[in-house]
């Protein structure tokens, strides 16, 4: 629940009350305006932002696992995670007053970020991305990324404002104006997606026929296939399946996630669109679901935000056999 709605959920109790005292009752109004213009912030400094590239950019990938990209922070040449399940988080200066503080959490429940402002321009490519939004990572974070040589986050809301095309057997990314050159493919798949307000794309998911539909964010940055949230890892023997959960360990993840019983799951429906079998699972405490790595590294993946668009598309070599079509 947001934290306009527990502020709303409070006022509403507070006014039903019979001694509340005029004075407080202001006080309350106040705080709630002030809730609803912090959350409206954030989501015009997610919105906002531009870029200069012309025609397209192929970044190389420095890492075998996680997409990882050499771009240029101010003066500086760095290494940054692209991960779409996450606003751009990067190692700013000092929290100014003009800063949002909003906390962002993990799918671990750490915190990554406890305020967002505004980055200063990354160069990527022959291009650069200019006001964009991000969070400042806490210490803690800020510590455990450059251990592993990461200096910062490119997240979905500097993605929004390209097409960006993952070709994970050539190891690169591709941004480009527009996503046609990528899409006229045979075997194709196309789905349509909403966005959280950090701008990552999200599906609405069934599992096996179960009734319960669970919103899960598409995330280039989680290693494993499909991770549940909590609620489903607490009724997972309704899925109707046989297989035995089995421990599993992950490489280090932005998302916190680093262990869980795994398992293969007979079908994964997106939003009432196009069915895939065979996918790995993992089950864990986690605060919410992704789709991850292991199952979008079988593609290759085309993401467009202009048309709320991803496109799969098998690669040359082979039909990829979890997929399903209705």
């Amino acid at each position: 629940m947001s934290s306009i709605t527990n502020c709303r959920q409070k006022l509403y109790l507070l006014i039903g009350r019979k001694y509340i005292g005029a004075a407080l009752l202001a006080a309350l109004f106040f705080w709630l305006s002030g809730c609803q213009t912090r959350h409206e912030q954030l989501h015009q400094l997610m919105r906002a932002g531009a870029t200069n590239h012309v025609g397209y950019d192929t970044l190389l990938f420095t890492d075998s696992v996680f997409p990882i990209v050499s771009i240029r922070a101010g003066n500086q040449r760095q290494h940054w995670l692209i991960d779409t399940a996450l606003p751009c988080l990067w190692a700013g200066a000092q929290v100014s007053d003009n800063h949002i503080r909003i906390p962002l959490i993990n799918a671990a429940g750490d915190t990554l970020a406890e305020s967002f402002g505004v980055m200063p321009p990354l160069h990527m490519g022959n291009g650069s991305f200019q006001g964009i939004g991000g969070g400042l990572l806490t210490d803690g974070l800020q510590t455990a990324l450059q251990q592993k040589g990461i200096q910062g986050v490119i997240g979905a809301n500097l993605m929004q404002h390209r097409t960006w095309h993952f070709d994970w057997e050539n190891n690169r990314v591709i941004i480009a104006p527009s996503p046609e050159k990528f899409i006229g493919l045979p075997q194709t798949i196309a789905l349509p997606f909403n966005r959280t307000i950090y701008r990552s794309p999200k599906w609405q998911v069934q599992f096996n026929r179960f009734p319960y539909q669970l919103v899960m964010q598409l995330s280039t940055g989680f290693w494993g296939g499909i991770l549940l949230d909590a609620e489903f890892t607490a009724n997972h023997t309704s899925f109707m399946y046989d297989n035995e959960l089995q421990p599993m360990q992950l490489p280090y993840s932005i998302h916190g996630v680093t262990s869980g019983q795994g398992l293969v799951m007979d079908s994964l429906r997106m939003e009432g669109l196009h069915t895939f079998d065979d996918l790995p699972v993992i089950h864990s405490q986690s605060r919410y679901g992704l789709l991850g790595l292991a199952f979008l590294r079988r593609y290759l993946l085309t993401i467009d935000w202009r048309q709320r668009m991803i496109w799969l598309h098998a690669p040359q070599r082979g039909s990829i056999k979890s997929q399903r079509l209705p």
